[in-house]
């Protein structure tokens, strides 16, 4: 599939390039990722260039993983991605950008455009603690749906405790959401 562009009222979700490898190197080696993020770590450059080269561009060469830069007046933000074989998206900005509204901006964005082209349920997870990537879902109208191992394997091989929801299509559900 080609990358498609997306827009909205702040922000332009588009492709990683290797002019964001510096920013998103620095922004993945916040603490915060090694404990919630199934990133390498310690992260470093390299990473960002197989993400910038491989990663991106081959998720939608397969159409298996969607992944968008995050943008506002043309500075990297963050990431997110949407991965089809498991029907699951994730997100990550960097700290200055953190509190502003945009992630939930930019998966507004992601998520009308996947249930544009047919997409019937989306599904959500983060590790158990991470509330403000819950407070994310739960404004996006995620239902939670349980805690449980996480689907991916984490870099030592693990399946943390995480929280997990679902989105489905044109269904607006309220649920009671954990805290800490």
């Amino acid at each position: 599939m080609i990358p498609v562009r997306l827009t909205t009222e702040r922000l332009v979700l588009d492709q990683p390039v290797a002019a964001d490898r510096e920013l998103i190197a620095e922004f993945c080696r916040d603490p915060l990722f090694e404990k919630y993020m199934t990133l390498p770590w310690p992260y470093e450059l390299k990473h960002a260039d197989y993400f910038i080269d491989k990663v991106a561009p081959g998720g939608w060469d397969t159409d298996s993983e969607y992944t968008w830069a995050i943008r506002h007046d043309g500075q990297f933000l963050g990431a997110i991605g949407y991965r089809s074989t498991g029907k699951d998206f994730g997100y990550w900005l960097g700290a200055p950008h953190r509190g502003k509204g945009y992630m939930t901006e930019a998966a507004r964005a992601m998520l009308d455009w996947l249930f544009e082209r047919g997409e019937q349920v989306v599904l959500w997870e983060c590790v158990v603690g991470n509330t403000a990537s819950a407070a994310i879902a739960q404004r996006l109208g995620f239902a939670y749906t349980g805690t449980g191992p996480t689907q991916l394997v984490f870099r030592d091989g693990s399946h943390p405790m995480a929280w997990h929801g679902e989105l489905r299509r044109g269904v607006d559900r309220t649920t009671e959401w954990p805290t800490a």
